[in-house]
């Protein structure tokens, strides 16, 4: 899979350089501006520190560290 950054001039992809790809090969094209990926990657800066200040976050990852931390054994059969 090969990811570039590229320009729409009068209504066709214009690709910054060669690909390396013999002519052609088919290939999928995913439409995705700019604009949205900055603004996908603000959105995800503003929530990566949502529960640095939450207290009640301390309690959640202590249960979740007992559970992983609990072993009750393993139920054997004699029969």
């Amino acid at each position: 899979m090969i990811t570039v950054k590229s320009r729409i001039e009068k209504g066709s992809i214009r690709l910054p350089k060669k690909l390396g790809l013999p002519d052609g090969t088919r290939v999928i094209v995913r439409i995705e501006p700019v604009q949205e990926t900055k603004k996908k990657q603000r959105i995800i800066s503003e929530l990566s520190g949502a529960w640095c200040n939450d207290p009640t976050i301390i309690n959640i990852f202590k249960e979740i560290e007992q559970e992983r931390h609990s072993y009750f054994g393993r139920e054997v059969s004699l029969e």
